[in-house]
């Protein structure tokens, strides 16, 4: 029996449980950094120590140091053991472990680092970006403008926004940076309760930026984007007034 020439072959899928595996263990070796409060030049147990206390494998517990040793948090010296590069502060693993005030002082903290790197991030994406990428950042803000998306979204639709603008500039060290910003920031921000502001007013500075981002005009992007953090800031003091 012949196939059919326009038949596809099945997609084909990797195993991810290794990967989670991985993901896991280099959480937890950052929550035991933190706990203990280990300092630079701190030694960890070894690889086989490391698999039996944490119930994994030695290879989930390789790629997970792996991880971390690749963003600088752990160093590897051959025949020597695996050392702390950079300590860990809990309060970024787990911001519920702190008071209110200090997780609202976190938040602006993580606010500040959105700015420097999303600000960069569409000044380099209005350049970059595709025609379809830009058209498909008009869709999904015209989707989050319709209800229930708006209210319920929030300051979802902030992030989202941002993500696309990273995924836009074509480079990817830049989107992952940018994602680990937003990681932290949603992280403070559930745990804070922030308050959004209002929908319409949001919507219109979104519209703005990519308005400057469809000419192609970096520098108005830019600064449209400084301005959208530096309103969010304003409503943030408000609020912070209130208290």
């Amino acid at each position: 029996m012949m196939s059919n020439q326009n038949e596809q072959p099945a997609a084909s899928f990797s195993p991810i449980s290794r990967t989670q595996v991985s993901e896991e263990v280099a959480r937890q070796i950052q929550r035991f950094i933190a706990n203990n409060r280990l300092q630079v030049g701190a030694r960890l147990p070894t690889e086989r120590e490391l698999a039996a206390q944490l119930g994994v494998g030695r290879g989930g517990v390789r790629e997970g140091i792996k991880m971390l040793a690749g963003i600088g948090i752990l160093e590897v010296r051959q025949g020597a053991g695996i050392f702390v590069r950079e300590s860990q502060r809990l309060v970024l693993l787990d911001p519920s472990l702190v008071q209110g005030v200090e997780r609202l002082e976190l938040l602006k903290k993580a606010t500040a680092a959105r700015r420097i790197l999303d600000c960069a991030a569409v000044e380099v994406a209005t350049l970059a970006a595709t025609e379809e990428q830009l058209s498909e950042i008009r869709v999904y803000l015209q989707q989050a403008e319709t209800e229930p998306f708006r209210t319920k979204l929030a300051h979802s639709i902030d992030l989202t926004f941002e993500m696309m603008i990273g995924r836009a500039t074509d480079n990817p060290y830049l989107a992952a940076v940018q994602g680990e910003a937003h990681r932290y920031f949603r992280m403070v921000w559930e745990h804070q309760g922030f308050l959004p502001r209002p929908a319409a007013e949001r919507s219109e500075q979104h519209m703005a930026i990519l308005e400057a981002m469809e000419r192609r005009d970096p520098r108005a992007a830019r600064a449209r984007m400084e301005q959208h953090f530096d309103l969010q800031a304003l409503a943030e003091a408000g609020r912070d007034r209130r208290q």
